[in-house]
């Protein structure tokens, strides 16, 4: 999936993705994206035995947040 880039003047788009536990689906999203000129990615999860937990500072740094099931927008 290709998605445009900002502006270059604006730099990287920001990318984050969720899951439950932060340990294979998002994880996995974020390498896909890592090295990429065009994006900056983050993974976290929901859980809270997560590897990474989601935080308030995270939600604000995405311009895009993919969650990986309906119940993780929440």
């Amino acid at each position: 999936m290709e998605f445009p880039a900002l502006d270059a003047a604006q730099g990287p788009r920001k990318i984050l993705f969720v899951c439950a536990q932060n340990k294979i689906r998002s994880v996995t999203a974020e390498k896909m994206f890592a090295g990429s000129q065009h994006y900056q990615a983050r993974s976290r999860g929901i859980a809270n035995d997560a590897r990474v937990k989601l935080t308030e500072g995270d939600i604000g740094w995405a311009d895009l947040i993919f969650v990986m099931e309906k119940n993780h927008k929440n």
